[in-house]
């Protein structure tokens, strides 16, 4: 939330998104793979940026990289408009009916502090965050302009089914945390909870693999930045 724009790629972000290309191209290279089959896209500005700039090192090795193909239901949920709902509530006096402690507003107090520690305020604003996704998680906030746990679950999960019906071979997606958490939980058979805090881990341009076939869908491999060096590693 400290990001003037939040869709936006930053430099960091461009440079780990041509990192992840180049090193996948080399792995695909070194393995005789043609390239990926077909690539899958959120519309967010960053999830389509991401897939170019990765595009980029396929085109270098002279390796396939179909043009990307935007899937709306893999966009990110608005979480930011879902703590700023929450908070409203709790002003208004509906946090006790929605489950949503006092606490909330000191959390806000720190993460809203320009002039507080950065590393504070991201450690306020995800406990803040945390607190408010718990509730959401159990479908107990349903607030007006803000989209339901279950409309993003079954619209990250359609496009899911969408990707396994029309992609073939090697599958390239492009999308956020909460759509991972979203396949996770679907793949694991885990609650909502659990596969979102396991989603939380993701790093920036962190690879997960899931293999289907047999009938079966399978986690093969998690947040693997093999590409990023230890201190390159980023949640924001």
């Amino acid at each position: 939330m400290f990001s003037a724009n939040y869709d936006a790629l930053s430099d960091p972000g461009r440079a780990q998104a041509l990192r992840l290309g180049q090193h996948v191209a080399e792995r695909m290279l070194a393995a005789g793979r043609p390239g990926f089959d077909a690539v899958f896209t959120g519309p967010a500005v960053r999830h389509v940026d991401t897939a170019a700039l990765a595009g980029e090192g396929f085109a270098r090795a002279g390796l396939a990289f179909p043009d990307p193909v935007v899937i709306p239901g893999f966009d990110e949920h608005d979480g930011e408009g879902l703590v700023m709902a929450a908070l409203a509530a709790v002003g208004r006096g509906d946090g006790e009916r929605l489950g949503l402690g006092p606490e909330l507003g000191g959390f806000a107090a720190v993460a809203m502090n320009g002039g507080a520690d950065l590393r504070e305020r991201s450690r306020a604003w995800q406990r803040l965050f945390e607190a408010v996704m718990r509730r959401w998680l159990a479908g107990g906030i349903e607030l007006e302009g803000v989209e339901s746990w279950s409309s993003f679950h079954g619209r990250v999960r359609a496009g899911c089914l969408g990707v396994l019906e029309r992609g073939r071979g090697d599958v390239l997606v492009v999308t956020s945390v909460g759509p991972v958490g979203v396949i996770l939980l679907e793949v694991l058979g885990v609650g909502a909870q659990r596969a979102f805090e396991q989603a939380w881990r993701v790093y920036n341009t962190g690879v997960s693999r899931v293999v289907h076939g047999g009938g079966r869908v399978t986690l093969d491999g998690f947040n693997d930045v093999g590409h990023l060096g230890y201190g390159e590693w980023t949640h924001r």
